[in-house]
């Protein structure tokens, strides 16, 4: 364009620079009657400016510039855009339906005598003129004596057909007496034009969404702010005048701007309908659907002024059917998805819906339809029908449901994709089928759940000891009763040559195999969580509030440093717990077991630190003991499928399974054990014993990414056997510190955290009262590093006397809390 404009403003300087133009001669005989194929700048042109002025509204349109007599500059521009009207592509290269390439322009042949059309003549235009719409496809002006060929004839029709101008393009052959050619009428039906738009019945949409769509221009469509085409621009100077021709070298791929009717700024700018009004509501009305309005529904009526009055239904379901359950299931199925008739229908909803039901409803599961009639394939169309007054209705239709197909079943036949097939989960939105505005879930009761874990197991007290674990569920389909089997077995392996000096009797009990098994009943209907019991002879600690298992066993293989006391455990626990709402629960246990001491071996088996000495492993109070704990605990945010129970139970970590991501908002958990039981004590003979554990953790946002964490621990009793006993230090447990640095019978420990995105800062703060006197507080201050909700780098130092500038540093993988 600079050169452009450079270009016109040295004209006027060339111009008074060459002498006065002679008197023009005669054109010759012989001159090639091609400058005639393409119309004129001075009419509907090439120049983009007229075309736009031209097609601006239907006064401008009626104001043809023709019978002007055409200066020799018309006749270059027409000598140019004769020869690149024959070597412009095909304007529809994008199209991949391959035709082009495929299908020969028409040629017709009657005894002889070539019929095919060497003109064109267009009929039914009202908004458009004939020389606009040559202009717009490239034809020669209806004046011109130029004769087509074939191609030409059949490119034409492909631009009218595509451009979106017209409901109907008819050709039609008109034979001449010989030797005229024949001419190819073409009667074209323009697409309404619009000049107003009105919506109406809207209530979460906006009227801009449904204007945008409805008014969609294609992504290549020109915009108001550039040119449609690019120029070529010729200055010709002789000794006699200097001309300046602009030529555009081909037809434009789209109509301009000011024929078509468009929104631009939010202001509705009149024009043909582009495409037409019926294509433009249907697209809307997909568009509803793809975003999840899948009942919704548009009606329009256009009058004959122009004006478009246009309704939209969102989509309010009638109804709602469950099927696959019992009809008492069924009601139980409605209230979970809280799903109300009157209400608008988004898909969205939907499937949160049967999340929510099988979060409040855990025995059953979406359910494959198996109907094309699913939300996600549901179509309409729009009809249109006309008036004799002009005035065009336009409604919805739903395209007719297909037929299921029939297959047939052969009894007994077993494959391997059947047999997978059975155990897939099958997604929600599958599970959702649509009947005219009844809303119809399709469930089934949840298969058997079998889930198998690795336990790589590893410590000081028994070396490398891999193993499984593995949970069966069996629901009901009644929602009676729901059973749980649960069993975990770890083979300690011989390796590193480790032993217990002087003691190969004791070498070899503690490289039993380790084996856990119990079976348990939920009954929803009296909120029993969980009835059962467990059987087991292993080895368990009571510090898994500490440390989880997985950070356990990492760290003993690598740096022998367990962090973990480990003793041997063999007996029966049975247990039932309450759930009486999502966020409480309440349980009873009674303990049956017999504690035996475990010592570590030599040499320690670990990656590093393997000639260091054992992971001292305290001893316990060895005997059989008898107790019962009671234990209350609250989760804010829990869900309610979360699961209940826990194969390794212990009095001092929840039973509320932390799987998920219900801690991302403000939370509070809490938990309350007290345990009392009757077992060995320290004078000789059975003892009573109590201890009681209470911990409470809040987490508070405080902006988009911030947050503080809080916890306060508190733990002790009387006459404790010494694996009840409580210490402080260590990972979770007064950082910074030594691993069980601070023991006694009663501790108090609170922590805190403030955390910037992945950043942290945190302080603990604990104490410990052993022999009737509390120890001094001892604070730990330190700072993490997050990746994620569960793995995170700390490091930490002490502020005690014995503080050192190197600080103890963990990467954990697993909260305990």
């Amino acid at each position: 364009m600079n050169r452009f404009a450079l270009l016109i403003c040295l004209l006027p300087a060339l111009a008074v620079a060459q002498p006065a133009p002679a008197p023009e001669p005669e054109p010759r005989s012989d001159a090639p009657s091609s400058a005639e194929a393409a119309p004129s700048q001075g009419e509907t042109g090439n120049n983009p400016q007229s075309e736009r002025a031209e097609g601006a509204t239907p006064a401008t349109n009626n104001q043809e510039a023709g019978g002007k007599p055409r200066s020799p500059t018309t006749d270059a521009r027409g000598d140019t855009s004769a020869d690149t009207q024959k070597s412009c592509p095909d304007d529809f290269e994008d199209d991949d339906s391959g035709d082009t390439r495929v299908l020969a322009p028409l040629q017709l042949a009657v005894d002889g005598r070539s019929l095919t059309p060497g003109r064109i003549e267009l009929h039914g235009l009202h908004w458009l003129t004939d020389a606009q719409v040559r202009a717009f496809i490239g034809a020669p002006r209806a004046d011109s004596g130029a004769l087509l060929s074939g191609r030409d004839v059949h490119l034409f029709l492909r631009r009218l057909a595509r451009s979106g101008l017209f409901a109907r393009v008819e050709p039609r052959v008109r034979v001449a007496e010989a030797p005229q050619p024949a001419v190819l009428e073409i009667h074209l039906e323009e697409n309404p034009v619009v000049s107003a738009v009105e919506v109406n019945g809207l209530q979460d949409l906006q009227a801009t969404e449904i204007l945008e769509e409805l008014l969609w221009l294609p992504h290549r469509f020109p915009t108001e702010d550039e040119d449609e085409e690019s120029f070529t621009a010729t200055l010709r100077v002789d000794s006699r005048r200097g001309t300046l021709s602009v030529v555009r070298p081909c037809p434009p791929r789209y109509p301009p701007r000011d024929w078509v009717a468009r929104l631009e700024r939010g202001t509705l700018h009149p024009g043909i309908f582009l495409g037409g009004v019926a294509h433009g509501l249907e697209r809307t009305l997909k568009r509803l659907r793809d975003d999840g309005y899948m009942l919704a529904s548009l009606s329009a009526v256009l009058s004959p002024d122009g004006k478009l009055m246009m309704t939209v239904d969102e989509g309010r379901l009638e109804s709602i059917e469950v099927r696959g359950v019992d009809a008492d299931i069924a009601a139980r199925v409605q209230d979970a998805l809280d799903l109300k008739p009157g209400t608008v229908f988004l898909r969205s909803d939907a499937k949160r819906a049967v999340r929510r039901l099988t979060s409040r409803l855990p025995f059953l599961e979406p359910a494959d339809a198996n109907d094309s009639d699913s939300p996600r394939s549901q179509r309409a169309h729009i009809i249109e029908t006309r008036e004799p007054d002009g005035t065009r209705a336009y409604h919805t239709q739903e395209a007719p449901r297909a037929k299921p197909r029939h297959r047939e079943q052969v009894e007994f036949e077993l494959n391997w994709k059947q047999f997978a097939d059975w155990w897939d989960d099958v997604d929600s939105a599958d599970s959702i089928t649509l009947e005219g505005k009844k809303l119809v879930v399709h469930l089934r009761t949840r298969r058997p759940d079998f889930d198998v874990d690795l336990l790589p197991m590893h410590t000081q007290v028994t070396g490398f000891s891999p193993g499984l674990s593995g949970r069966l569920r069996l629901w009901d389909a009644k929602d009676r009763a729901h059973v749980t089997v649960d069993a975990a077995l770890t083979i300690p392996l011989r390796w590193g040559g480790q032993y217990l000096p002087d003691d190969p009797e004791g070498t070899q009990r503690q490289r039993r195999i380790n084996m856990l098994g119990g079976a348990k009943l939920q009954v929803p209907r009296v909120g029993l969580a969980e009835l059962g019991a467990q059987v087991y002879d292993f080895t368990d600690t009571l510090d898994r509030w500490r440390m989880g298992d997985i950070d356990s066993s990492l760290y003993s293989a690598l740096i022998n440093r367990p962090d973990r006391d480990y003793f041997r455990r063999k007996g029966l626990t049975a247990f039932a717990t309450w759930r009486w709402a999502d966020d409480w629960l309440a349980g009873v246990e009674y303990r049956n077991d017999r504690y035996e001491s475990m010592r570590s071996f030599t040499p320690p088996f670990s990656l590093f630190r393997n000639d260091s000495a054992p992971f001292p492993n305290a001893p316990v109070t060895e005997g059989r003991f008898d107790s019962v704990v009671v234990r209350m605990e609250y989760a804010s945010n829990v869900p309610a499928a979360a699961s209940v129970g826990s194969l390794f139970r212990t009095p001092e970590t929840s039973l509320f399974d932390r799987d998920g991501d219900w801690e991302s908002r403000a939370s509070l958990r809490g938990l309350l054990t007290l345990e009392v039981g009757n077992g060995p004590g320290s004078a000789g003979g059975d003892a009573r014993f109590w201890k009681l554990v209470s911990d409470i953790a809040m987490e508070v946002p405080t902006g988009w990414d911030t947050g503080l964490s809080l916890r306060v621990r508190t733990a002790g009793g009387h006459r404790l056997p010494e694996q009840k006993r409580e210490a402080l230090g260590g990972w979770t447990a007064l950082r910074g510190f030594g691993f069980k640095e601070y023991r006694g019978d009663v501790s108090v420990l609170t922590s805190a955290e403030y955390r910037w995105s992945a950043l942290g800062l945190f302080a603990d703060l604990g104490t410990v009262r052993a022999d009737d006197a509390w120890t001094d507080a001892r604070l730990g201050l330190g700072a993490s590093l997050h990746f994620g909700d569960n793995v995170r780098m700390d490091v930490a130092w002490r502020t005690d006397e014995r503080a050192t500038a190197t600080p103890e540093a963990r990467l954990l993988f697993q909260r305990t809390f």
